[in-house]
């Protein structure tokens, strides 16, 4: 939604374009006046020409509505025309509706509505497809500048996501655990000690080595989430159990790269250590028309009752990724499951084979 300032702004900036080009055609007039004689001063004929222009130009809110709604790019490039031209039509007849009153009242002419559509509307169509064309030309060098702001605060919100991760895992009393776990493992079981050693290596050479691409497929974001819960395994044994229900039509789906483990670390910090019961957490993916469904789900004991949500630093980054990546086509919610425990769903827009960057 545009602020106030903003639109008073586009207010000033096309009543200057129109005031230019009244101006301009003003001074053609002047031009060819000079040689041959002419039955009226410039001050009326400057009156007459600005009318006319702003007359023009009161059809501006729908021309810029015109343009941003309904761009010229294939595959429908001839039904869009089509309909530029169509209410480009309407907006002749809505400029000679209002100007012929003002120019009996300002001008004092006697030019009736059927007369000037009838002989002076090229002129108008003419200014017409030059302010348009002045409006694809500026809408499509806003596009661009939104996209390059876009795609750098995406840029600066991945690096954070992955400084992120890469914290959580060299988290002092995260290492603590994990290589504790390891080194007792080393006393019973030297081959189970060596994998969640080698875990801890993929998952922080995953975390350092990722490419700066905002989309990966599924199946690598899974990969990243399962060598965290590998090494979660060794922290807390049968105190944590978990898996994966993902269709194999599924893993080619791209998601934001890291969006699974910092809301899986969100269970097993505020859910698995808190109890001594055994916590199942479950992470499913289905298809639902266009929008892929990811669901996060735990039996653990859920959220406090009549209790609002305080959202984490992970949450968070989480719900402005999504926006600046989907914007209303994406949604996160976190709720109360009816069999117990918690469950964070995200429903994004589905892409398979594309990579945002």
């Amino acid at each position: 939604m545009r602020t106030r300032t903003g639109i008073w702004r586009d207010i000033l900036f096309y009543t200057a374009v129109w005031t230019v080009l009244g101006l301009f055609s003003f001074a053609e007039w002047l031009a060819s006046s000079s040689s041959r004689p002419v039955h009226r001063p410039w001050p009326a004929a400057l009156e007459s020409t600005m009318l006319d222009y702003y007359t023009t130009g009161i059809a501006t809110p729908i021309y810029v509505w015109l343009v941003r709604r309904f761009p010229i790019i294939a595959p429908r490039i001839g039904r869009t025309l089509l309909l530029y031209a169509v209410v480009m039509a309407a907006c002749v007849v809505l400029k000679w509706v209002v100007y012929t009153p003002l120019d009996h009242a300002l001008i004092h002419r006697n030019y009736s509505f059927l007369y000037l559509l009838v002989n002076d509307s090229f002129g108008v169509v003419l200014s017409q497809v030059i302010f348009v064309a002045l409006l694809i030309a500026i809408e499509g060098y806003r596009a661009a500048r939104q996209a390059e702001v876009r795609a750098s605060s995406l840029e600066a919100q991945l690096s954070s996501a992955q400084l992120d991760a890469l914290r959580s895992q060299l988290d002092p009393h995260f290492l603590f655990n994990t290589l504790n776990g390891i080194s007792t493992l080393m006393h019973r079981d030297v081959r189970a000690a060596d994998t969640m050693l080698s875990r801890l290596s993929d998952m922080l050479r995953l975390t350092l080595d990722s490419t700066s691409a905002q989309e990966v497929p599924l199946r690598a974001e899974l990969e990243t989430t399962r060598l965290y819960l590998d090494i979660m395994d060794a922290r807390f044994g049968d105190q944590l159990s978990w898996r994966f229900d993902v269709g194999d039509a599924l893993l080619d789906e791209r998601v934001p790269s890291f969006l699974l483990q910092p809301l899986v670390e969100n269970v097993v910090r505020h859910g698995v250590h808190e109890s001594s019961r055994r916590t199942t957490i479950r992470v499913s993916a289905e298809a639902a028309g266009d929008a892929l469904v990811l669901s996060i789900a735990d039996d653990g004991r859920g959220l406090p009752p009549d209790a609002g949500l305080i959202e984490g630093i992970g949450l968070r980054n989480t719900r402005r990724r999504l926006a600046e990546l989907y914007g209303a086509a994406a949604r996160l919610e976190v709720t109360n499951r009816d069999g117990g425990g918690t469950e964070v769903i995200v429903s994004i827009p589905r892409r398979v084979g594309l990579v945002a960057t």
